[in-house]
C-alpha cells in the first residue's frame, strides 16, 4: 500500500453540516448537507485535483463550461441564447425545433460510485488513478451536527463531497455520460443536432454543471429517443432528472397537437419563454427595462436592509464599491443595459451615499454621479461610471473572438454574424440577438485599443485592420485599394521568408504607406497586442 493510500484511511472521518433551505425546513429535502473535510483530507484532494485539472479539456467537451480551465460560464450563456434566439425567429417552413431545459434534484449527492469507476476506465484513466479517487469517496465514515452535536457515524453509498476540492471535476465527468449519450444519437441519426446558420457548429445540449440545456427538432420520435437517454442516464448515474420542474419551449408555429405530444412523451411543462439560465434572461424582448429590473430590485433590496445612518462615510464607500456596483457586474458581461435603468440605479446609490434614509421623500444629493465617478487624484469618489463599465465588460467578450477563434461560442458567433470578416469589421447582420447586439456597441473600444502583430499575416486583410507600424489601417478608400481589396499581408512578404516583399509593396502602394509597411516588424509567433 502506498503513502497516500494509508494516508486517505487515516483521514477518513468527515463531519456533515445542514444548511437550511428555504424559509421553512419540514423534511430533509429542506437542507443543503455540506461535508467539513479535515485538513490533511484536503491537502491530498487537492494535490490530486490540481493534477486532474491539467487533462480535463481533453476529457471533457465543448458543451460543458463547469470547472474546465479556458472555458467560462458566459461562453455557455451566449451559446445557450443565441441557439434560443434562433429557435424563436424561426417561423418559416416546418423544420421547427424544441429547447428542454432540465431540473435536477439533489445531483451531487446521489452520485453513483460504480458509475464514477466506469467512466473513469472508458476515459482511460490508470488503475492506480482510479483506486485513488474510489478510496476518497468510498473509505468515509460521517457525523452529522445537529443541535451542535456530531450524530452519526454514517456509512455513505452513494455521492460526491460538496465541500471536497475533487467534486466539481468527478462530477463533469459524471455528466459526461450525459454527452457522449446524446452524441451516440446523434450518430445513429435518431436526434437531429440545432445549426442556427450554415457553417456554425451545430448544438444538441449544453452543460454547465448541472445545468442543462437540451435542443432537438419538434417530433415525436426525437422526443421518445430523448426520455429514453434521460431514463438511462438517470439509470447508470443515480441521477434524479425532475421531468415535472423541468421547462418545454417551442415557438408557437409548432401545431398544438404535436406540441402536447411532445410535452406528454417528455413528462414536461410548456412554457412560453425559457426564464432565467444560470441566472440571466433567456430571452430578450422589446421592452428591454421590465426584462432587467430585476436588478434594480436587487440594489433597492441591499440598499433597503442597511441604515445609512449608522454607516460612516468609509463603510458607505465600501458598500458602494464592494457590494452595489458589484450586483449588475454579470448581467453587464454580456449585455448592454438600458441608459435610463443605468440612471435610475445610479440616482439611488448617491441617494445611498449621502445619507439618505429609506423613505421616498427628496433629498438633495450635493454632487452629480458624474463627479462622485471620477478618479480620487481628479476631486472624486472612484465610483464606477456604470455605462463606461458596460461597454468594457462587452468590448472584454469581442476580444475573446479575436483571441480565441476555436472556442464553441466564437465560431458560433463567426458563422452567424461576421464569416468572412472579423469582429472589427462585422455588420449588425439580419435579426441579430441582442447578446450581438450589445458587444457590437463596444467594438470601438477593441478598435481603438488593439491592433495586429504580423508573423504569417495569411489572415489579416491588408486594408481596414490595425496592422501597420503603431497600429495605423490602411483606408479602404487609398489610390490602388482595388489592387488589395480582397488580399492578406502574406501577399507582401516574400514566400517562405520572413521578410517584406518591396518590390511589391511599393508597386501598388504609396511612397509613404509603403515605408511604413517596410518598417512594421515581423514576429517569429502570431500573437495580439494590446
Amino acid at each position: 500500500m502506498s503513502i497516500l493510500d494509508v494516508n486517505i484511511l487515516n483521514c477518513h472521518l468527515f463531519v456533515i453540516a445542514l444548511i437550511p433551505k428555504g424559509n421553512a425546513q419540514t423534511s430533509m429535502r429542506d437542507w443543503q448537507p455540506i461535508a467539513l473535510c479535515n485538513v490533511l483530507y484536503k491537502l491530498i484532494s487537492k494535490v490530486l485535483a490540481n493534477r486532474l485539472k491539467v487533462i480535463l479539456s481533453k476529457c471533457i467537451s465543448d458543451n460543458q463550461s463547469a470547472f474546465v480551465p479556458g472555458r467560462s460560464i458566459l461562453d455557455n450563456i451566449m451559446a445557450a441564447i443565441e441557439v434560443i434566439h434562433f429557435i424563436q425567429t424561426k417561423t418559416r417552413g416546418t423544420d421547427w425545433y424544441v429547447a428542454l431545459k432540465l431540473d435536477i434534484s439533489k445531483a451531487y449527492d446521489i452520485m453513483d460510485w460504480e458509475y464514477l469507476r466506469e467512466v473513469m476506465v472508458k476515459m482511460g484513466f490508470s488503475n492506480k488513478w482510479i483506486h485513488w479517487i474510489s478510496m476518497c469517496n468510498e473509505s468515509v465514515d460521517y457525523s452529522v451536527i445537529v443541535n451542535n452535536e456530531p450524530i452519526g457515524p454514517i456509512i455513505p453509498g452513494r455521492g460526491l463531497r460538496q465541500g471536497d476540492p475533487l467534486y466539481p471535476y468527478l462530477f463533469i465527468m459524471c455528466a459526461e455520460g450525459l454527452s457522449l449519450l446524446i452524441r451516440d444519437a446523434e450518430i445513429r441519426g435518431t436526434i437531429s443536432r440545432t445549426r442556427i446558420c450554415r457553417g456554425a457548429p451545430a448544438i444538441s445540449h449544453l452543460l454547465f454543471a448541472d445545468d442543462c440545456f437540451l435542443f432537438f427538432r419538434a417530433d415525436e420520435s426525437e422526443a421518445q429517443v430523448m426520455k429514453d437517454i434521460l431514463v438511462t442516464y438517470e439509470t447508470a448515474s443515480g441521477q434524479a432528472i425532475s421531468l415535472p420542474k423541468s421547462e418545454f419551449f417551442c415557438i408557437r408555429n409548432v401545431p398544438d397537437p404535436l406540441r402536447n405530444n411532445l410535452v406528454s412523451i417528455l413528462g414536461v411543462q410548456a412554457v412560453l419563454g425559457t426564464s432565467k439560465y444560470l441566472g440571466l434572461p433567456s430571452m430578450i424582448g422589446r421592452n428591454r427595462s421590465s426584462t432587467f429590473v430585476f436588478i434594480k430590485d436587487r440594489v433597492w433590496q441591499k440598499i433597503n436592509s442597511w441604515s445609512s445612518k449608522c454607516l460612516s462615510k468609509v463603510g458607505r464607500e465600501v458598500m458602494i464599491k464592494s457590494v452595489l456596483q458589484a450586483i449588475p457586474s454579470y448581467v453587464m458581461s454580456i449585455f448592454q443595459l438600458p441608459a435610463t435603468l443605468i440612471n435610475t440605479i445610479e440616482k439611488m446609490i448617491n441617494s445611498f451615499w449621502w445619507g439618505h434614509g429609506r423613505t421616498n421623500q427628496r433629498e438633495i444629493n450635493w454632487l452629480s454621479w458624474e463627479k462622485l465617478s471620477m478618479h480620487k487624484t481628479n476631486e472624486g469618489m472612484g465610483f464606477e461610471d456604470l455605462t463606461t463599465f458596460n461597454l468594457a465588460m462587452l468590448g472584454k467578450q469581442g476580444w475573446k473572438f479575436l483571441t480565441e477563434p476555436n472556442s464553441l461560442v466564437s465560431r458560433l458567433f463567426k458563422a452567424r454574424y461576421f464569416l468572412n470578416n472579423t469582429y472589427l469589421t462585422a455588420n449588425i447582420g439580419h435579426n441579430p440577438s441582442y447578446i450581438w447586439r450589445s458587444i457590437l456597441c463596444a467594438r470601438f473600444i477593441v478598435r481603438g485599443s488593439a491592433r495586429w502583430s504580423t508573423s504569417t499575416g495569411r489572415s489579416i486583410p491588408i486594408l481596414g485592420d490595425p496592422w501597420v507600424l503603431n497600429g495605423e489601417c490602411i483606408a479602404t478608400d487609398i489610390i490602388g485599394a482595388h489592387y488589395v481589396h480582397h488580399a492578406t499581408v502574406d501577399n507582401l512578404m516574400l514566400p517562405n521568408e520572413k521578410r517584406w516583399n518591396e518590390m511589391v509593396v511599393r508597386q501598388d502602394l504609396s511612397a509613404d504607406l509603403a515605408d511604413k509597411i517596410m518598417s512594421t516588424p515581423l514576429v517569429l509567433m502570431y500573437r495580439h497586442i494590446v
